[in-house]
């Protein structure tokens, strides 16, 4: 499976498109490689997908055996997204035995962003996506917020459109979480309803508030920004928005640090504008990490898209250069900086702050 993602990254690096037949099928880790085009046709039930098995041949204990399934998990995660393509695929795929295939149907490619929508024949088909592209929307409302200003186009295409407001607040939620303990638990206190489905219990907010001050407490310097292109939101009323989060987290006086990828989901009324139910699970974590490396290659990717972006229009640059600016001074709350004064742009590098370097 590493290898099909490296097979299917260096496929995006090159622009390249990929089409599928199915009298030449492409099944189980081919699936995986398939979605590392810019553009991507298949006809249905060519491509197949099961579950990943460890090689029997691979002696290891139980403990090792789940951190590695943890770790595999959380790096297909992390390719779909960065290729544009919903985890319901994997979803399904750990749903099939490792000795059967389940073909996808043309819905599942469709909605799944599996296949892109664009005509291939098109004039315009030659143009690649920006790298971190979101997925399409289709019958079911689906928006990418980081794909950082998401909110803007949506807007000026429908203004006051729920599911744009609720892409918003995640983003604009995990932005207040990194805020001094002060700042971000006041902001907790606004959003959720007196009463939270949290994590499988209803509880009353008090217990959320609890919990998060808790958290703050061993924690009290935390960066979490939304993975780009992960955040999906279906909205009726109530919206229902899920997606991944990226994490640094230290305690000076313990000297301690974490770091890691998470899933979340919430149910937000758009009424009251509050949260009334939360839930998620960490699905990686990055031993020994002593630098926030998962939010600085976000914004060195924001960064590529920013400076070489040739969108025919400028909305990807736009959203680009928005996050990454909003990206900066959280990495500085950690003491991480970009540059130092007086220093060329293009010397420029992520490292420790010192007394000579740039803020923001």
């Amino acid at each position: 499976m590493i290898v099909a993602i490296e097979f299917g990254r260096t496929i995006r690096a090159l622009n390249a498109r990929t089409i599928q037949l199915r009298a030449v099928e492409c099944a189980s880790a081919c699936a995986f490689a398939f979605v590392g085009g810019v553009q991507r046709f298949a006809e249905p039930g060519s491509i197949g997908v099961h579950r990943v098995s460890l090689s029997e041949d691979a002696a290891m204990d139980s403990n090792l055996a789940v951190s590695s399934v943890q770790s595999l998990t959380g790096e297909i995660i992390g390719y779909l997204t960065d290729m544009g393509v919903s985890p319901n695929l994997l979803q399904l795929s750990l749903s099939i035995d490792s000795t059967d295939i389940r073909y996808l149907t043309a819905a599942e490619m469709r909605d799944w962003n599996i296949i892109t929508p664009e005509d291939m024949s098109s004039p315009s088909a030659g143009e690649p996506p920006p790298p971190g592209a979101a997925p399409q929307v289709s019958a079911t409302p689906a928006v990418t917020p980081s794909d950082p200003s998401a909110s803007e186009e949506a807007t000026a295409a429908a203004p006051g459109d729920l599911t744009t407001e609720a892409v918003d607040f995640v983003n604009r939620y995990n932005d207040e979480w990194s805020k001094d303990s002060a700042s971000a638990l006041d902001f907790m206190k606004s959003v959720y309803a007196d009463q939270v489905s949290f994590f499988g219990t209803v509880v009353d907010k008090d217990v959320v508030l609890k919990d998060k001050a808790a958290f703050a407490q061993r924690w009290p310097e935390r960066i979490y920004s939304v993975k780009p292109g992960s955040v999906t939101a279906s909205c009726a009323g109530k919206c229902e928005m899920s997606g991944i989060v990226e994490w640094f987290a230290r305690n000076r006086e313990t000297g301690r640090t974490t770091s890691g990828m998470a899933e979340f989901s919430f149910v937000w009324n758009t009424a009251s504008l509050q949260i009334e139910s939360e839930t998620g699970k960490v699905i990686a974590t990055d031993k020994g990490a002593k630098a926030p490396d998962r939010l600085i290659q976000q914004w060195i990717g924001l960064d590529d898209i920013c400076r070489g972006s040739t969108d025919r229009y400028g909305i990807e640059t736009e959203r680009a250069c928005k996050r990454r600016k909003q990206i900066s001074p959280l990495l500085n709350r950690v003491d991480w900086c970009y540059g130092h004064e007086d220093e060329a742009g293009m010397d420029m590098q992520w490292h420790k702050c010192d007394a000579n370097s740039r803020r923001y």
